[in-house]
């Protein structure tokens, strides 16, 4: 099981690398609600932190090896970039829909990429196959110790800026993000609440949570939080330690949340990077002056779809 001194050597490790991010007042949101811009990381996400602490840490034979992983698109970018800083191959797989903002970032780097795949699940499952045929490694996206460990870096951030935390708000996919800011907060300060939103379209952990049976839908404004979990996942227990609730939003208000954080805060952020606001404008997490940080998790939207969206929620008044 992760420590907080796996998440403690994953900050020094990254240190050289990355920048911590900025907490940014939301006083439009409501009082005592600062944002976490995981967004202005190199990749516009948090993903680069676990991807690259996961990369920096294999050993020869594994980079040796080449690296697979299947992706809808963020961790995709870490691991191209990762696997670019260090030198070694990239293969990653991708649902057919995964933004081309994505896709063509992936490639920058360097990385071979197959978009050959409906969902991210069958992509997923493509990949644990090809790791066991071909021998490549194989970095999942959240089910990785050193994944989760990098994605924790965030939790020791806030605490350093934000002291007076009482609550965080994170998007919800795999559990990656919200098992090692959770982690990492909750063993130095335990009394601050952990809140995971998933959308309504991929409620996988919400599923697991509480017993609910609601179906995937890989249509989603969320795409990066879509897919199911890994039978056996350590994000699984990692959350039910760490994580007080999970709650949902629907499609909706993510775009009302997406268009808000364009308009109001100046920020271009992708549909799951904008489910925690999302959750505070519907009221589903109340902005009740509690000191928190919300998480946005990333900003890889395409412009195409950023007007879509706009219009959209002008539209709909």
């Amino acid at each position: 099981m992760l420590t907080l001194a796996d998440v403690q050597r994953a900050q020094e490790q990254l240190r050289p690398h990355l920048q911590p991010t900025l907490l940014e007042p939301a006083a439009d949101l409501g009082e005592g609600i600062w944002f976490k811009l995981e967004n202005t990381n190199c990749t516009r996400s948090f993903k680069i932190r676990g991807a690259l602490n996961a990369v920096l840490s294999l050993d020869e034979a594994a980079r040796a090896r080449g690296i697979i992983t299947a992706s809808s698109g963020n961790h995709a970018l870490g691991i191209a970039y990762a696997a670019q800083r260090v030198g070694v191959s990239a293969l990653i797989l991708m649902p057919a829909h995964t933004p081309k903002r994505k896709v063509a970032g992936a490639r920058r780097y360097g990385a071979a990429v197959c978009l050959d795949f409906a969902t991210f699940d069958d992509a997923e499952a493509k990949a644990r196959q090809l790791e066991q045929q071909e021998g490549l490694t194989y970095i999942s996206p959240y089910n990785d110790p050193r994944v989760i460990a990098g994605a924790g870096t965030i939790g020791l951030e806030i605490l350093d800026s934000l002291p007076e935390v009482e609550r965080v708000v994170a998007p919800v996919g795999g559990g990656g993000l919200i098992s090692g800011i959770g982690l990492a907060i909750k063993s130095l300060k335990p009394t601050v609440e952990m809140i995971g939103v998933n959308t309504l379209h991929a409620p996988s952990m919400h599923n697991l949570f509480y017993k609910t049976e609601y179906p995937e839908i890989v249509s989603t404004r969320a795409e990066a939080l879509s897919g199911g979990i890994e039978t056996g996942s350590i994000t699984i227990e990692l959350a039910k330690k760490y994580v007080d609730q999970i709650v949902l939003v629907t499609e909706d208000w993510i775009e009302k949340a997406m268009a808000w954080l364009f308009d109001e805060q100046g920020w271009l952020i992708e549909g799951g990077g904008a489910v925690g606001v999302a959750a505070i404008l519907r009221g589903v997490i109340r902005a009740n002056r509690r000191p928190t940080a919300v998480i946005l998790s990333g900003g890889n939207v395409d412009g195409a779809t950023m007007r879509q969206v706009l219009q959209r929620v002008a539209n709909s008044g």
